[in-house]
């Protein structure tokens, strides 16, 4: 269980707290197909796991990470783990062509609303921390959960991404906490698990892919939201 002297739970937005139909992996399996590139749905999911999991590797060693370097870094790497070759702009500009043709809609994941409501109801300050578009809060509007929180940190707005220790320590700033104070909540085991445990904060990892752990780092795991309760002691 972790600590009830906690004062703010931090999530992550896409695949933690909101989702598309079809989700945004299935989407980007479904540009690769269409691009001419024969992947399942299941292979991009691991791919892209792995991938998001290895540039964490690369950031601990570099010291550093820009929102730049992550999606320089990343569209190589996923290819490596998909076992694609060829000429790395071309197919990067087909994907991005036939991604941008698919058509999506977004809502809450089931259990986001009555634990954002408990949490409010407990005292907790809320906050997401997310790698995106600039556009999580514009997001949060559509799916109707912007009211809970008391801060948005968006990795196009701030100019930090995460794994960056940077990107968390920005949002704790200016909920005035410190690390200790919080816990984070995410899907991604490298940017959000690792990412978040080497800023200093209490993890929970969100594993609804059911992907393996990736390396030995003891981290406290739910399936869902639903699950999340118990370890807040709430």
């Amino acid at each position: 269980m972790i600590s009830k002297s906690k004062k703010a739970v931090l999530f992550d937005f896409g695949d933690t707290l909101a989702s598309t139909k079809p989700s945004y992996l299935r989407r980007v399996a479904l540009a690769f197909r269409d691009a001419g590139y024969i992947i399942s749905d299941r292979d991009l999911e691991m791919a892209y796991v792995k991938t998001d999991y290895e540039i964490h590797k690369m950031y601990i060693l570099k010291g550093s990470i820009t929102p730049d370097e992550y999606i320089d870094w990343f569209f190589p790497i996923l290819c490596k783990h998909l076992l694609l070759k060829g000429d790395l702009k071309s197919m990067r500009k087909k994907i991005r062509l036939a991604f941008k043709e698919t058509y999506h809609t977004r809502s809450v994941l089931p259990g986001t609303l009555e634990l954002l409501d408990q949490l409010k109801e407990e005292g907790f300050k809320l906050g997401i921390i997310s790698n995106n578009d600039g556009r999580t809060e514009e997001k949060c509007v559509e799916v109707g959960i912007r009211n809970y929180f008391d801060i948005i940190a968006d990795s196009t707005n701030v100019g930090m991404i995460k794994p960056d220790a940077r990107f968390f320590h920005f949002a704790l700033n200016q909920l005035k906490l410190l690390p200790s104070d919080a816990i984070y909540i995410g899907d991604l085991y490298g940017s959000d698990v690792l990412g978040g445990i080497n800023a200093g904060l209490d993890v929970l990892w969100m594993n609804n892919r059911g992907v393996e752990k990736l390396d030995d780092t003891q981290v406290l795991e739910v399936k869902n939201l639903k699950e999340i309760n118990k370890h807040l002691g709430i």
